[in-house]
């Protein structure tokens, strides 16, 4: 009895020999090695719902199922002959064998030796521990190893399939054989076979690159020709068009039982009929409505639907512009609105508007969201972030490479009454696609992407994490300047391909990209940051909103950033308009090692304080030095270097500071929040996504420990005692008065 797809009209008048047929001994053999071919493939597409259970069906079913669908996308309008009906029959046997994890030799321990298997276990393991910060960690870390092979299977899926036509495996008896018995077809076709297998998951603007024909077999008519192009187009409308109740049957959907999105999946494909062709439109039918407790599934049939019309239009474009034969489906019936896809796709007792959460201003949003709406009047926190930008691709390239990394300078420039902020780090660079998603894309950050982790394998492994994690830093710039320039060169790249991103209006016009100019390019990866400032940086309005003029722009430039970036990761450098060269400010984790009174210093003097509050700071300094304890993690790294500060300390013999003492908190380095009752710096993770509030890394264990050392330390001193250094016993409290510290 015939095999379902055997009586598609595709199969029919390609395969199936015609009569009479000068060519029935070719189309015999392509039949008998296809029918072989799908025998062999059946059992390991089985394994794929071992491996991926909530997915549909992803069986030989669906690799039969191909042939109806292409049948309607290809109508009587795209000729194709039997070798190339023999080699797109193949890529629909293969294209998804690689989401089983029998497909690859060694299974599990294969996919364990990817070079991007770390990181996604450690992506995986992350996101469960903040999901439940008190799971059990044998839980979270099996849970993690589950997701990331089911992530890897997806992500590799499409080049494994292009490898297995040609991969011999063994009986248990030691014999070899292939998926493709057929020597002569396989050594023929095996190739491009492998090659739309794999097309099937790039982008249609991917697809020219099959733009040139393959000759005929030796044993087939000259016509028999096979067009990759065509083919690949074939392959992807005929498989992103296959989402009907035969990829997900009410039994084995009884059988499985998917839970959350993948149940969505399950649900509305169960509902849907085959596909028919009405005009150019491809028609999607349901055979029962979704009533309101299934509307997400049907919102998530409305999203399918939209992405199979996108994709439909898009080859049509592409055929149309090489002056192809374009398809008998070009688009699908109500994908416009949701509105109209409810008359095919029928709801129970509720109406489909789409009341999707949408931004329709974007400009007004990031103008708000990415500026001071965020962060308040707090100019100086466009500096910190990109200063913050450029130390993660530093501390990226350094990971990558195992050498240490360079510095991140920072540049304060006048010309013809123009202030210009830059940026600049050595660190790895973007490519111009890079560009455009990560300083285009508010909300969306690239540190975690495919392309970062293929560029970059085992980065999130050896242990970097970025600081920015919400896509937003970047356009802290704007709430400072309108004009803003990127230059950047990524990592591996010759100079000429440095590319420019200039904003001349902020948000509110489209940014121009552009290649740089002969003097714009850059020697080595790196990105370079330039501002135009609205206002003069010594000003209320300016960068660092003061008037006092007792200090220069390169004063203020170096000591505002020596606090802001007092436990940096990299090096920092400073160029203001008097400097002639960069200088040093911080280098790269010195915070652990440098005497403590110089990281007293770092951290509290300012050249605008006032007398009285470096008189308060000059005994903070001598009290600091003597009772600051090292806060420690379970490895013996240093979080934290602090003393509890009541505020009473006898700081001067005619003194008193009567103020909540605060100790400043570092997120990648760089100041976020603050912790009261302490003097000193520690390590933080964000608690919001501005990084204006944070709080320490250290468990409470840790915490304990080093407060309980403190807590000896201020009984041995209690607050009446004298300030180390100091011949005063405790001041008369007439003597005593309340010191008001401005920092």
């Amino acid at each position: 009895m015939p095999l379902p797809f055997e009586q598609t009209p595709l199969w029919l008048r390609t395969v199936t020999c015609e009569s009479p047929d000068p060519h029935e001994a070719a189309r015999r053999r392509l039949r008998t090695a296809y029918l072989e071919f799908r025998s062999a493939v059946e059992p390991l597409a089985g394994e794929i719902s071992r491996s991926l259970p909530m997915f549909t069906d992803h069986s030989v079913a669906h690799a039969d199922a191909l042939w109806d669908t292409a049948s309607l996308v290809c109508g009587d309008v795209v000729p194709i002959n039997p070798a190339e009906a023999f080699v797109l029959g193949g890529a629909f046997l293969l294209h998804d064998l690689g989401m089983g994890l029998a497909s690859y030799r060694g299974g599990t321990v294969a996919l364990e030796k990817d070079p991007q298997f770390d990181d996604l276990y450690v992506m995986a393991r992350t996101r469960l521990r903040r999901g439940d910060p008190f799971a059990d960690a044998g839980a979270v870390d099996r849970d993690a190893r589950e997701q990331t092979i089911a992530d890897l299977l997806r992500l590799r899926h499409a080049e494994q399939a292009e490898r297995l036509v040609t991969t011999a495996f063994r009986t248990s008896d030691g014999e070899p054989f292939y998926l493709l018995g057929d020597p002569v077809l396989r050594h023929t076709f095996g190739s491009i076979i492998g090659r739309l297998a794999r097309s099937h998951w790039s982008d249609v603007s991917e697809l020219q690159g099959f733009e040139v024909p393959l000759g005929s077999c030796v044993e087939h008519p000259p016509t028999w020709e096979v067009d990759p192009l065509k083919l690949a187009c074939v392959l992807r409308l005929a498989d992103i068009t296959q989402i009907d109740h035969r990829r997900a049957s009410t039994y084995l959907h009884a059988f499985r039982q998917p839970a959350g999105t993948s149940r969505d999946h399950w649900y509305f494909q169960e509902r849907l009929t085959r596909p028919r062709v009405d005009g150019d439109r491809l028609v999607y039918t349901s055979s029962r409505p979704f009533g309101r407790d299934e509307a997400a599934a049907w919102w998530l049939a409305y999203d399918s639907v939209r992405g199979i019309d996108n994709e439909l239009r898009r080859v049509d474009a592409l055929c149309a512009d090489l002056s192809r034969p374009r398809f008998a489906v070009r688009s699908v019936a109500g994908a416009d609105s949701p509105e109209r896809l409810a008359s095919y796709i029928r709801t129970d007792r509720w109406e489909p508007m789409d009341a999707q959460v949408r931004v329709s201003d974007a400009t007004q949003l990031v103008a708000n969201l990415g500026g001071v709406d965020l962060y308040g009047n707090k100019p100086q926190i466009a500096m910190r972030e990109l200063i913050a930008n450029g130390a993660d691709a530093t501390r990226a390239r350094a990971v990558h490479e195992e050498s240490p990394g360079g510095a991140v300078t920072v540049r304060l420039r006048q010309s013809d009454d123009v202030w210009w902020l830059e940026v600049e780090d050595h660190g790895i660079g973007m490519s111009p696609e890079t560009m455009v998603s990560a300083l285009t894309d508010f909300g969306i950050s690239h540190w975690q992407n495919a392309s970062m982790l293929a560029a970059f394998p085992r980065l999130l492994a050896k242990g970097f994490e970025p600081t920015g994690r919400f896509g937003i830093g970047f356009f802290a710039v704007f709430m400072i300047a309108d004009e803003v320039q990127v230059r950047s060169l990524a990592y591996d790249e010759a100079p000429r391909t440095t590319h420019v991103l200039e904003f001349h209006h902020g948000v509110a016009a489209r940014p121009l990209l552009r290649v740089a100019d002969v003097h714009e390019r850059l020697r080595s990866s790196g990105t370079i940051v330039r501002a135009r400032l609205r206002h003069d940086p010594r000003t209320v309005e300016g960068l660092f909103k003061t008037t006092d003029r007792r200090l220069t722009h390169n004063q203020l430039l170096h000591s505002r950033l020596t606090r802001m970036c007092a436990l940096a990761e990299v090096d920092v450098a400073v160029q203001g308009p008097n400097d002639p060269a960069p200088v040093r400010i911080v280098q790269a984790g010195d915070w652990t090692r440098i005497p403590p009174a110089e990281l007293f210093r770092r951290i509290y003097r300012r050249d605008e304080a006032n007398h009285l509050d470096r008189i308060i700071y000059d005994g903070y300094e001598r009290w600091f030095v003597q009772h600051a304890d090292d806060l420690l993690d379970d490895e013996g790294a240093i979080i934290g270097r602090a003393m509890v500060a009541t505020g009473w300390e006898a700081v001067h013999p005619d003194l008193r500071w009567m103020r909540p003492t605060k100790a400043p908190i570092y997120v990648g380095g760089f100041e976020s929040g603050e912790i009261w009752w302490c003097l000193g710096a520690f390590v933080g993770r964000p608690l919001t996504a501005d990084r204006l509030k944070a709080f320490l890394i250290a468990s409470l264990d840790q915490l304990r420990t080093w407060l309980e050392a403190q807590a000896a330390t201020v009984c041995a001193s209690p607050p009446g005692a004298a300030s180390p250094g100091s011949n005063a016993a405790t001041a008369p409290r007439s003597s005593s008065r309340s010191a008001t510290v401005t920092r």
